[in-house]
């Protein structure tokens, strides 16, 4: 969930009737990729020491780039009371500032996977489990919660992530510090299994203006400064002109929904980030766009001068998430609006990172909306969703990069981590997005071993397939 309000409008506004079915179009060309390990002696892409979670699996070491990698959105944003020395004390994210931990008050739609983390780590809520057991939850700003993430990452094949640094309350100093031992953990965290990680900024708070970025600006400063992010040996970096520079992400660059509209400011920024006088703020930008942005329509902003911003970025980012509700609508929309949208960014020189989710539900996020919103809105389909999406974009000549929506994103039901696979792994109490939801039996890590396969496809060390090429049957 890049931001709720925002993505409940534009959910609204694209929901899309559901079409007759129609046959995919398979891009006629397939890419031609040799895999290759990182490099010992290379100070921009050094080796880890593999985890023990690594040597098991089949993709141990990653590319510090961006071309063959699919790379997950992460919030880490999950707090509880009582987390660490800055205490927001809240429940952030998995219930509603002020409120009780209890079934009646929940945000989010999917239970994450508790059993494989420290008890240490975890805290009780009000909710139970069948067995009368006390419900826990985690909260990001321990840092074995995320070590225990990334080592997923790395058993499961998958490069890494663009870690979530939200703009709305970072004015205050007891946020921005909770926001920032979050990133040292990922810091640590990717440190410790090899995958690659860069900071996605997020521009769309309701309460934001044009001022957020100046304010984004002060806060670059400080992590390279201070925080010495760009000199993290797992920061994902990219090469342009022959020079290698550090990645940086911002949501929010031209929505209808977003406050942030002063072009002149915007273009003031995306300038002195490509082209600093100082050259350690230099960064490759990835923008973070609406899914209309060539042709100004729908939730991009319509003036002419967004066509200069969009086109001035590195590399752009649709967000793609509630596009497309079903498998023969992704097919439609990947022809109508994906593919010209790669060609129109191969022409210009600029990167092209489209999106993609494994289904979509926010019930208990919305549950008091009139009318509230159905539980499980678009169908997972056992992976099948995901994997149409996979498909085409590995096959598709000319997009090499993929964002994975989203790594721990439960509020939203987008997640691919572990999370309960039926109702014996979920509270009892509560009504929970669980993966049999669509009446087929999955493994707990089920989409993490979808985007793990995505990934060797997307690299080309398995052919292209249009299938799943595993049966979850033999994960249970």
């Amino acid at each position: 969930m890049e931001n709720a309000e925002l993505l409940e409008q534009e959910y609204k506004l694209f929901r899309r009737v559901r079409g007759p079915s129609r046959s995919p179009t398979i891009a006629d060309q397939s890419k031609t990729i040799a895999y290759q390990p990182c490099d010992q002696t290379s100070s921009e892409n050094p080796c880890s020491t593999p985890t023990s979670a690594q040597a098991n699996s089949p993709v141990t070491k990653v590319v510090n780039k961006l071309e063959n990698n699919i790379l997950a959105g992460y919030q880490g944003w999950f707090s509880y009371p009582g987390d660490s020395r800055i205490d927001l004390n809240k429940w952030k994210h998995w219930f509603p500032t002020g409120s009780e931990p209890s079934a009646d008050n929940l945000h989010v739609e999917m239970y994450p996977y508790m059993e494989e983390y420290d008890e240490d780590d975890l805290k009780e809520t009000r909710m139970r489990m069948k067995d009368g057991r006390k419900a826990k939850l985690y909260s990001a700003a321990k840092p074995n919660i995320v070590r225990k993430h990334f080592e997923w990452m790395a058993e499961y094949g998958i490069s890494g992530v663009f870690h979530m640094r939200f703009m709305e309350g970072i004015h205050i100093t007891k946020n921005r510090e909770w926001k920032t031992s979050v990133l040292r953990n990922v810091k640590r965290a990717a440190a410790m299994t090899g995958r690659l990680f860069a900071v996605s900024y997020n521009i769309a708070g309701q309460s934001l203006n044009d001022g957020v970025l100046d304010a984004l600006m002060e806060d670059w400063k400080r992590l390279v400064d201070e925080e010495k992010i760009t000199q993290h040996g797992r920061y994902i970096r990219h090469r342009k002109d022959g020079v290698s520079l550090p990645v940086l992400r911002i949501y929010g660059i031209g929505f209808k929904t977003v406050n942030v509209r002063n072009t002149e400011k915007i273009a003031e920024l995306i300038d002195w980030l490509k082209n600093a006088p100082e050259e350690r703020y230099r960064v490759f930008l990835v923008g973070g766009t609406p899914s209309r942005w060539r042709d100004l329509t729908d939730d991009s902003r319509e003036e002419e001068s967004w066509t200069g911003i969009y086109e001035s970025l590195d590399a752009i980012h649709p967000w793609h998430v509630g596009r497309w509700e079903t498998i023969e609508g992704f097919y439609r929309y990947f022809e109508n609006v994906i593919t010209p949208d790669a060609v129109h960014c191969e022409h210009l020189g600029i990167l092209y990172m489209p999106t993609m989710f494994p289904g979509f539900s926010w019930y208990n996020l919305k549950k008091h909306s009139i009318p509230a919103p159905s539980m499980n809105s678009i169908p997972r389909l056992g992976g099948k969703f995901m994997w149409a999406q996979a498909y085409q974009y590995a096959a598709a000549p000319n997009i090499t990069t993929v964002w994975m929506a989203q790594f721990d994103e439960v509020d939203e039901g987008t997640a691919i981590f572990k999370v309960g696979a039926n109702e014996d792994e979920v509270p009892a109490d509560g009504k929970w997005l669980t993966l049999d939801s669509d009446g087929i039996t999955l493994p707990r890590d089920w989409y993490l071993r979808l985007c793990g396969e995505a990934q060797k496809m997307m690299n080309g060390t398995i052919p292209l397939t249009e299938d799943i090429p595993l049966d979850p049957n033999d994960f249970l």
